[in-house]
């Protein structure tokens, strides 16, 4: 018997509220979606013939199959979207103590060079899941975007000094190599005036590789993630630009 592992398992909303308070620093939409077994649904019962609810197996990953992006903001605004890859993940025994210089990142244990990471990456800090925008005891370090200019097994150089120093990041915290996919305007108050429409999250000219059609999508494996940032600060609160990701779990 043939088996469609293309089918989603189930399908969630991911949003992420960006405000002035962010900066330019990004926000994780969509995090990594690890494989596992998922809970059975309530009220769900055996099929016919077997004494338990079968398992619904997490192969992980997901679709991203629409989204918006809607703006309080009287003035316009302009969004960048990344896709990232989970590289290096904080752990006592593999990495030891992650810990950030103004200009670099280093670690106790393991290596930088075996989890893949090469000069010219782009890296951002992001917490554990459970809190993937909490990274950093200074949270400016978290979503900040760096460029390595340098790989080493125990310390990554990054161009200029974009991080405040942190002696010991959060357990599970994680580094991602982010990948720009597309840069989305966003009139003053879309999704917010009548006449001014929420700005769609995939295709367009400026997503030209993503068709408007029913199967096809942004797809993530389970190390990857849907990353936003504002090019420029949004205005003074209450204004803020919500994102919103409509996506089938693998």
């Amino acid at each position: 018997m043939a088996i469609d592992a293309n089918v989603p398992l189930e399908y969630r909303q991911f949003t992420a509220g960006l405000t002035v308070t962010n900066s330019t620093n990004a926000k994780i939409v969509v995090d990594c979606q690890a494989p596992g077994v998922a809970s059975a649904i309530t009220g769900e019962t055996a099929l016919p013939g077997e004494s338990a609810v079968r398992q619904r197996i997490r192969q992980g990953g997901c679709r991203v199959i629409g989204g918006s992006i809607s703006s309080t903001d009287g003035s316009a605004k302009s969004l960048l979207i990344y896709i990232g890859e989970c590289l290096t993940t904080q752990d006592t025994t593999n990495t030891g103590t992650l810990a950030l210089t103004t200009g670099s990142v280093t670690r106790v244990n393991g290596s930088f060079i075996t989890d893949g990471w090469r000069v010219g990456d782009a890296l951002m800090l992001f917490g554990p899941t459970a809190a993937p925008n909490v990274g950093s005891a200074t949270q400016a370090n978290t979503g900040a975007l760096a460029v390595i200019t340098a790989v080493a097994a125990t310390t990554l150089t990054v161009n200029g000094t974009p991080f405040t120093a942190d002696a010991a990041l959060p357990s599970s915290a994680r580094l991602f190599r982010v990948a720009q996919r597309t840069r989305r305007a966003i009139a003053a108050n879309a999704g917010n005036a009548d006449a001014t429409p929420a700005v769609a999250l995939m295709g367009g000219t400026q997503d030209p590789a993503s068709a408007s059609l029913p199967d096809t999508g942004w797809e993530l494996g389970s190390t990857n993630a849907l990353i936003v940032a504002l090019v420029a600060a949004a205005s003074a609160l209450p204004a803020r630009i919500d994102v919103m990701a409509e996506a089938g779990l693998r």
